[in-house]
């Protein structure tokens, strides 16, 4: 209830004002109750501001009252949270929040490797991305709402005079100083630098073995037409296609050809990494007289290369 005299905020049921002295006045029946009502949304309204400080004040002003309004949280959509979502939680001081965010982040990163292992990894994996980036705008309003709820629990748990509560709270709410902003953000950029550097290689390496380890499948493949061409004319194809390969070529294949001269198929790569290096399956006759294949590669690395096809092998 506000003082009609010097219009400082007191409790719904104060006799006289804390701040003056005035005798508050004194309201029957349904009036009470209306007027309580009213002064519990302006004391929660007063609550707001000293957490929110003066930036936006009125957007968030509005978001809280409907909330209240409702007595429940609710989707909204919020652009801060979609453009810089890790820079808006330290900007208003959620600092529980924008740990978890900062280490979904950096688990989502450091996971990159997990790509393309299957297509159910594959899909979770885009499905936790796109959630990190359009899930935070939708929910942003209700997490700082409740952010800010929990503020003023705390703050009225711990002191009854209500000039020290909205001290408190808007110590501890408000935005973050510009120099200190500015100082988290280095960091930040410095860290996820540092996340890159590890995880983007390790990323492309498992990438690359992946890709070699798919085309290798694609050689064995072209080896065993031209081997079932030798059984049925004791000679080796002039082509592939003569051995009866049609097989497409994938993405991550650039070229596979066949030697006419002994038989051997050479699977050239595309991509990052080994795009433009070639393995090699190179025949030989056993005691039967049946082709038997081996892999090599002059250069590739033997850590991007299917065990198969490795020097110590």
């Amino acid at each position: 209830m506000f003082c009609p005299k010097c219009k400082t905020l007191n409790q719904a049921n104060a006799t006289v004002c804390s701040s003056c002295g005035e005798v508050m006045p004194h309201l029957p029946g349904n009036f009470q109750n209306v007027q309580a009502s009213a002064d519990a949304t302006a004391k929660a309204t007063e609550y707001y501001k000293a957490i929110l400080g003066p930036q936006n004040q009125d957007y968030y002003l509005d978001m809280f009252a409907r909330f209240d309004r409702d007595e429940a949280v609710s989707a909204t959509w919020h652009w801060p949270a979609l453009l810089a979502n890790f820079f808006w939680l330290l900007y208003r001081k959620m600092w529980p929040a924008t740990l978890i965010y900062l280490a979904a982040f950096l688990l989502l990163v450091g996971l990159m490797g997990v790509i393309g292992s299957s297509f159910i990894v594959s899909l979770i994996y885009i499905l936790f991305a796109l959630g990190m980036v359009f899930l935070p705008p939708v929910f942003a309003n209700a997490v700082y709402y409740q952010h800010c709820k929990k503020l003023i629990a705390t703050a009225t748990a711990s002191s009854g005079d209500v000039q020290q509560q909205l001290g408190e709270l808007a110590g501890k709410g408000g935005t973050i100083n510009v120099v200190l902003m500015g100082v988290v953000v280095l960091v930040s950029v410095v860290l996820l630098g540092v996340v890159a550097a590890i995880a983007i290689p390790a990323y492309q390496g498992y990438s690359a073995k992946s890709r070699t380890t798919l085309a290798y499948a694609l050689g064995q493949s072209a080896a065993s037409k031209v081997s079932d061409f030798y059984t049925s004319h004791q000679a080796v194809p002039t082509s592939l296609s003569e051995a009866g390969f049609a097989e497409p070529i994938p993405s991550y294949v650039r070229d596979i050809g066949m030697s006419p001269r002994n038989g051997a198929v050479t699977v050239t790569m595309e991509g990052a990494v080994v795009g433009g290096k070639s393995f090699t399956l190179e025949p030989s006759l056993d005691v039967s007289g049946q082709l038997n294949w081996r892999c090599m590669s002059e250069q590739i690395q033997d850590s991007y290369l299917p065990q198969q096809c490795r020097h110590q092998n």
